[in-house]
């Protein structure tokens, strides 16, 4: 057992290098090989499970590391709390792959051919991950190949689910090429052809759109858009002395913007420090930049919202035109422990990391954006760019781009400013669609319908991006249309075969597995 648990946490460390900062993307490919071979060594279904628990527990304590300084760096948590906070989520993230092994060795004892059972099992619980308990689909393993062009472009069929499903048939191949040059059975030749097969029709398939959604816009009618990076610190962001410096410095980034051409600029996420809709009128003066400077904006800021005595807040993004506020959208997902405190009827820790004077309220649809002479557009607000199924709803009703506004200065220098910016540009892959995104400390980025990255402004540098958009883009595709059908499959598979071998199961855990 002790030989498994090493290789477990192996293979998750390994993993971990296939994401920012290091980006050994390729390593993903091999990563989980020695977990898969640890699970195939124990026949136990409770061995099987602690493989994948230390699995997870590597992997995500490596890749999520940067949440313990978060916390006791803006939420003045001490080190010891903040530690077990963290050691807890991690614990909790690990369960997952530990059911990924348990359920793929009871497959396999059932004689099962794990080459299909644990992409199946993978994808669904990576689903699964995704929305369970409000979701956390921070770097599901498809996330590794972001910056893989050819390959990440099935996106637009399968979402990342499929590029998950595919990583983890390379992997369950590397294992079976090893034992085919042990052994030179046949069944691990059709392993290793089969995955071979599926990469060259979806690099084929990649290379494709690739041609199809060319870089080049030059013949097009463009609008120039300013994507701002006011880079100002999370120590002095809500201080009100400080609040002239910050409206100064977004009006000089705005008018440096103006003069590279743009005619609309974009603020990120709760970029003016005063809570619109409250008993302070400060925030007028970015109404008073519009004016000033005769263009139009896109604002994020808390929203303060009275109906008799009840008072909710919002973290929000405004249209500005012509010095007045003309649509709002109200932040959805929001983020636990970060703009509410879960639970809070039984403890009462006060508000969230990221809340004001209170808890945010969740907001209830997504707002589609008309202002004169730009696409329409939909906002993704910070951690709601991870969630597909945002950026879909948003398309279907109308968006020809999406809005990232974030605010990751939260996160310091850290890989997670890398690791958000990358899941983001998946979107504009799955929905073939413009992605623009404003970070107050950084990375604001632009990404095409291809997923390109094609401008950008380095993490906490001050700036003002510039970049021309086509007038009037295309957007949406199968997946805006159909959603996660790849995934809802997977988990088909994963449902039928659990209910076909629930009798079995059920007996398993009864002799306490």
């Amino acid at each position: 057992m002790t030989g498994s648990l090493l290789l477990s946490i192996t293979s998750g460390l390994l993993l971990s290098l296939a994401f920012p900062p290091w980006n050994a993307d390729l390593v993903a490919w091999i990563a989980i090989a020695p977990l898969l071979t640890a699970m195939q060594r124990e026949n136990a279904l409770h061995r099987a499970a602690i493989c994948g628990f230390f699995f997870g527990f590597a992997f995500f304590l490596v890749d999520l590391r940067w949440i313990t300084e978060t916390m006791i760096s803006y939420g003045k948590f001490s080190t010891i709390v903040a530690i077990l906070v963290f050691v807890s989520m991690v614990s909790t993230l690990a369960i997952i792959p530990g059911v990924f092994s348990l359920l793929s060795v009871f497959f396999v004892n059932r004689r099962f051919d794990i080459f299909f059972v644990a992409p199946i099992t993978w994808t669904a619980l990576e689903y699964f991950r995704t929305y369970i308990f409000t979701g956390f689909p921070w770097d599901c393993l498809g996330y590794s190949q972001a910056h893989r062009l050819p390959l990440i472009q099935i996106c637009d069929l399968t979402g990342v689910y499929g590029l998950s499903f595919l990583i983890l048939m390379g992997n369950v191949s590397v294992v079976s090429f090893v034992k085919m040059l042990s052994n030179r059975s046949r069944r691990y030749v059709f392993h290793v052809c089969v995955c071979l097969s599926g990469l060259i029709v979806v690099l084929a398939y990649g290379f494709n759109r690739l041609d199809h959604f060319r870089r080049g816009i030059e013949d097009i009618e463009t609008v120039g858009v300013g994507i701002l990076q006011g880079d100002v610190s999370q120590d002095i962001k809500w201080d009100p002395a400080s609040r002239s410096r910050t409206f100064i410095r977004y009006e000089r980034l705005a008018e440096n913007a103006l003069k590279q051409g743009a005619n609309f600029m974009i603020w990120p996420e709760t970029s003016v420090p005063v809570v619109i809709g409250g008993s302070d009128i400060a925030w007028k003066y970015a109404t008073h930049i519009s004016k000033k400077l005769k263009v139009s904006m896109l604002i994020g800021a808390p929203f303060e919202s009275r109906h008799r005595e009840k008072v909710n807040y919002f973290n929000s993004a405004f249209l500005v035109e012509d010095g007045k506020l003309t649509q709002r959208y109200d932040k959805i997902h929001l983020v636990p422990f970060g703009e509410y405190m879960p639970l809070s009827w039984i403890l009462p820790l006060g508000p969230g990391l990221a809340a004001r004077e209170e808890d945010y309220s969740a907001g209830s649809q997504v707002t589609l954006m008309r202002p004169n002479g730009f696409p329409p557009f939909s906002v993704l607000i910070c951690y709601e760019a991870i969630f597909p199924d945002l950026a879909r709803a948003a398309v279907n009703s109308g968006a020809k781009t999406l809005v990232n506004i974030t605010n990751d200065g939260w996160f310091g220098i850290s890989a997670a400013p890398y690791q958000h910016l990358a899941m983001a540009g998946f979107r504009s892959v799955e929905n073939r669609v413009w992605l623009l995104r404003a970070a107050n400390t950084g990375i604001s980025a632009v990404y095409d319908p291809a997923g390109r990255l094609v401008a950008s402004l380095p993490l906490m540098e001050q700036g003002a991006l510039v970049y021309r958009l086509p007038r009037h883009p295309d957007a949406g595709s199968f997946y805006t249309r159909h959603g996660d059908i790849f995934a809802w499959i997977m988990i088909g598979f994963l449902a039928t075969m659990i209910f076909a071998n629930l009798p079995v199961l059920r007996a398993s855990f009864r002799r306490r597995i």
